[in-house]
């Protein structure tokens, strides 16, 4: 099934339209899609296409399954235990979606408990236990086909001991992670799933061996095959339950790899709290670990650690741009002003959209005198106010605007600029950094791909001096003014200003409309300036 999500996103439309008729085979086809979606982390496609699916065949149990891991991945644990519960309830002990969505009922409350702001409330201690419960039962049933449950037991019962909360007592984490790791050790090479080695990853941990944590590591983590689902989920589950950045400099290296491979394959955004962001920072500042590195990557392995360090230093030079009363409406970045023609050649500049910032406040924006920045991924506390506008140019051409700040800020280096627009080849993709909804600061990654442009050499652009760039990334309001990157270098290609779902009008005079995001060409911009 192809990956491409402008593709999976057309067939799923086809699909939900084509359900309400009588075809048996569209049923079919429907249900592999399901699962298609789920691995390109398309998730309200996903919630959507099975919905339809349970109105023609309500008692699929694996499509009803599915639902409720879409509930779960869009934030709705509570309404996915409505739907799996009865589901495992009515399914025969023997039927393997039953293992199946008694373990996604584990999932559900777990994720109650993670989210809870504070661990130690009932309602999050409750959570905790009847994941517990819910993931023993299976992995006690049957150990040697229900290894997830079984190292989700392991997890949890050690963040349980940390808690200090006697869940399952007489059940200790380690002897279950030696059953873990002695079912999954019994498995025939050729009958090893996708899963199998980074739950053979998690059943070390359970022991606190980290040399066969790495080495299954190595293969997972640097297989060309490994899919963002599986990356994202190891991440959350190494992160959040285990919580190995708090462990040592092995686990933080560790959890820095996955994030580093997760931004290569794309697949979903990938957010980071300003203190976690600043920590990350400090460890990437510092030596690589590169024993590790090539311990788990092979020689890849220090090129992905560099590269992550890389996007890193970008990420600090993103600000969130805000109102003087905390309210986050944009996204800003520093730039030199060498780079921008203009001298001192030395000063840091910032820019964003004119739609955010604008001497008027029009197009809903605010006026500079109303607008600071803060650098949260340096210091969340500091703001910095905005001294004068230097540039501008409206929404209907560059939708820029270049801002001096009144006090420059220290210690954090510009972005560069790219000389020119990427091939536009298949593989050709982008990232954007910025902050999606207002929310913290993010990297852009699922859907990524560069679509087209109107620069060289066949580009044709309508509007003289504008060159327009579109592809596809997940942004929200609060991500207008975002540095919009080419994928090898981290050079700024554009700058984010509008985006669209449906109905975004196609570049270079084709007919039709696409869902695509939109960007203006750094380098038109620059032209704009010092013409």
């Amino acid at each position: 099934m192809t990956a491409d999500p402008d593709l999976l996103r057309e067939r799923t439309e086809q699909l939900l339209q084509r359900l309400r008729g009588p075809s048996d085979e569209d049923v079919a086809a429907a249900r592999e899609l399901v699962l298609g979606l789920r691995n390109a982390r398309l998730y309200p496609q996903m919630a959507a296409l099975a919905e339809a699916l349970g109105r023609r065949a309500p008692d699929d149990a694996r499509t009803r399954r599915l639902y409720g891991q879409a509930l779960i991945e869009q934030g709705y644990a509570t309404a996915a235990i409505d739907v799996l519960r009865p589901l495992a309830t009515r399914l025969p002990k023997d039927d393997p979606e039953r293992a199946e969505a008694t373990g996604l009922l584990g999932r559900a409350w777990k994720q109650i408990f993670f989210d809870a702001g504070d661990k130690t409330t009932a309602s999050a201690t409750t959570a905790l236990k009847r994941a517990i419960e819910v993931y023993r039962a299976p992995f006690e049933a049957d150990p040697a086909r229900n290894t997830w449950h079984g190292v989700n037991l392991v997890a949890l019962l050690t963040r349980s001991r940390r808690l200090g909360l006697r869940n399952a007592p007489g059940l200790k984490p380690e002897a279950v992670a030696r059953r873990v790791l002695a079912a999954l050790d019994a498995v025939p090479a050729g009958q090893r799933d996708e899963w199998f080695l980074p739950t053979r990853a998690e059943a070390a941990l359970g022991l606190g061996d980290w040399a066969v944590v790495e080495a299954a590591l190595k293969d997972y983590v640097a297989d060309d095959k490994a899919q963002a689902f599986q990356i994202a989920s190891t991440l959350r589950q190494f992160t959040q339950v285990w919580d190995i950045e708090s462990v040592d400099a092995r686990g933080r290296s560790l959890a820095d790899i996955l994030r580093a491979r997760l931004l290569q394959v794309g697949g979903s955004e990938l957010n980071l709290a300003p203190q976690a962001l600043q920590r990350a920072r400090e460890r990437a500042a510092a030596p690589a670990p590169t024993a590790q590195l090539e311990a788990v990557l092979g020689a890849v392995g220090v090129k992905t650690w560099q590269w992550w360090r890389a996007g890193l230093d970008c990420a600090a030079a993103v600000a969130v741009v805000r109102t003087r009363l905390g309210e986050r409406i944009g996204t800003a970045w520093l730039v030199r002003a060498a780079d921008l023609g203009r001298t001192p050649g030395d000063e840091l500049l910032a820019m964003t959209n004119f739609h955010v910032v604008n001497a008027q406040g029009a197009h809903n924006g605010i006026r500079p005198d109303a607008a600071e920045l803060v650098f949260e991924a340096v210091d969340g506390q500091k703001a910095f106010a905005v001294k004068e506008i230097l540039w501008s140019s409206p929404p209907e051409r560059h939708d820029c605007t270049l801002l001096r700040l009144a006090e420059p800020p220290a210690g954090i280096e510009p972005l560069a600029l790219a000389r020119g627009l990427p091939l536009l080849e298949p593989s050709a993709h982008v990232y954007v950094i910025g902050y999606p909804g207002g929310r913290g600061l993010a990297f852009s990654l699922q859907d990524n791909a560069l679509i087209d442009h109107e620069g060289p050499p066949e580009g044709r652009p309508p509007i003289e001096g504008v060159c327009r760039v579109h592809y596809r990334a997940p942004t929200e309001g609060g991500s207008s003014g975002s540095p919009v990157f080419n994928a090898n270098l981290w050079e700024v290609i554009a700058l984010h200003h509008a985006g669209g779902k449906l109905g975004m009008p196609r570049l270079n005079g084709q007919p039709g409309s696409y869902a695509a995001n939109e960007g203006v060409s750094i380098q038109s911009i620059v032209a704009a300036m010092v013409g």
